[in-house]
């Protein structure tokens, strides 16, 4: 009987014991929320670390760009003027050459020719006229006399004024001829070098016959091509600034001096043209960057790029007010260098965040750092 007793009781005291251990189980599981709660609360939101800078205000300047290139304003092509086999060629391409450089000569054999058959005739005609004004001096005086008629002197007065006429075309066919004679000698007619060379020694070239094709670098024709869209805004006088891979880091200052539409019709674009001295090491057929000011606007608000973030309701800029960002969203206009223009949501006083804008949200605080 104590026995049963005794086991009863055991049984009584476990029973106890678990009902406890699960009592406090229970509590310990209902209390961690709670300090998991007050622990949460209880933590300080960290703000972001940024690099901010203050809105600017300047000049900006709208722009249009266009790559083109360098034409020579004078390129002439050296043609022969008299006949005759090439004697020599002095040039070759490449070279350059000073105004009244010996270029080509042409054989001068048939000009020689013909220039003492020339002076031959001249001078028979003025031997003739010399003998032709005694002939009539002495029918003037028989005509006095009346030893002869008036009908001889006056054929012999004819004669005279033929042979006069005779000689003044003698001699100009002798001018003539020396000018052909000097031409079998071509010389440059400007400063260059030259493009092309279109014949060889023992060619025979006719009057008007290609020899070279020369280019000068003294005056330049700049040609920058627009697309159409841009045609009301384009006028001559309007500033250019050039740049040419030719001469680095140097900007010539320019005015557009004809509008003129391309050559295809079919592509839509305009040509700008410039008139120019060469500006020191530039070459025809080398490419120009052509900038073409368009207007200048004072006092415009400008932001760096890097400040800019596109969300989905645009582009928008944090403005710091009191550690806390403020979301802007903002119309951008004329991109400057490494800033850009803001059309609309900025008043320009603003500072803004820099480094660091594309992790922000409205609301949200930050430390300022230094750049």
């Amino acid at each position: 009987m104590m026995l049963k007793i005794f086991h009863c009781l055991i049984v009584l005291l476990i029973t106890i014991a678990g009902a406890g251990q699960g009592w406090t189980e229970t509590k310990t599981e209902k209390q961690k929320p709670s300090e998991t709660a007050t622990s949460v609360s209880a933590t300080p939101v960290t703000a972001t670390p940024v690099t901010a800078t203050s809105v600017t205000r300047d000049t900006v300047i709208i722009t249009e760009e266009a790559m083109g290139w360098i034409e020579a304003k004078i390129n002439p092509t050296v043609a022969a003027e008299v006949s005759g086999r090439i004697q020599k060629v002095y040039v070759d391409t490449g070279q350059v050459v000073n105004a009244g450089d010996t270029m080509v000569t042409i054989d001068s054999e048939q000009q020689e020719l013909e220039k003492a058959a020339l002076q031959s005739d001249v001078d028979r005609l003025e031997a003739l006229i010399v003998n032709q004004k005694r002939t009539l001096d002495r029918y003037q005086n028989l005509l006095s006399k009346k030893s002869i008629s008036q009908e001889r002197f006056d054929n012999a007065d004819v004669k005279l004024i033929t042979l006069k006429e005779q000689l003044a075309g003698a001699i100009s066919r002798l001018a003539d001829n020396r000018r052909r004679l000097a031409k079998t000698s071509v010389f440059a007619p400007v400063g260059g070098w030259v493009e092309k060379r279109f014949v060889s020694e023992g060619d025979f070239v006719r009057p008007g016959t290609p020899l070279l094709q020369m280019v000068t670098d003294q005056f330049f024709r700049i040609v920058l091509p627009f697309p159409e869209n841009v045609a009301s805004k384009l006028c001559p006088g309007l500033e250019v600034q050039l740049t040419s891979p030719l001469s680095q880091n140097r900007i010539i200052n320019a005015k557009i001096d004809q509008i003129r539409p391309a050559v295809n019709i079919y592509s839509r674009a305009l040509e700008v043209i410039i008139y120019l001295e060469n500006p020191g090491a530039w070459r025809p057929g080398g490419t120009i960057n052509g900038t073409v000011i368009i207007e200048r606007r004072e006092n415009g608000i400008l932001v760096p790029a890097q400040a800019l973030v596109r969300r989905p309701a645009g582009e928008v800029v944090y403005q710091i007010e009191n550690r806390i960002v403020r979301q802007r969203q903002v119309i951008t206009g004329q991109s400057q260098g490494d800033l850009v223009e803001i059309i609309s949501g900025l008043k320009g006083d603003e500072r803004i965040v820099v480094d660091g804008a594309g992790f922000l949200t409205d609301g949200a605080p930050v430390m300022e750092r230094q750049q």
